[in-house]
């Protein structure tokens, strides 16, 4: 009798022990996710796939009115993208252009 009487609580204990553990949830920890520069955002519009880097194709660190054809939309929206009116497009500006022209929903 004392034999199944100890069998009876250490499986009881056993099971509460396992159903407190199972109850428990660790913190839900996400990676860091790195976060792209600016300047690799795409173009806007429909052919939105090229990033200012392959934009500015002579490096010079702004998109100029030949560069910009390239990309249809930031062609044909170029003045506006062109905020400071230098007649040139530096990351910062394709960067708000691209954010205005991204759909709402």
């Amino acid at each position: 009798m004392k034999k199944s009487a100890l069998l009876v609580a250490l499986s009881a204990a056993s099971l509460a022990g396992g159903i407190a553990f199972a109850q428990t949830r660790p913190e839900a920890t996400q990676p860091a996710t790195p976060t792209k520069p600016e300047t690799t955002r795409p173009a806007m519009g429909a052919d939105a796939g090229l990033s200012f880097e392959q934009l500015d194709r002579n490096k010079d660190g702004s998109v100029d009115k030949t560069e910009a054809r390239a990309s249809a939309s930031l062609s044909a929206n170029f003045d506006k993208a062109d905020t400071n009116k230098d007649g040139k497009i530096d990351a910062a500006e394709l960067s708000a252009a691209s954010s205005l022209s991204k759909p709402k929903y």
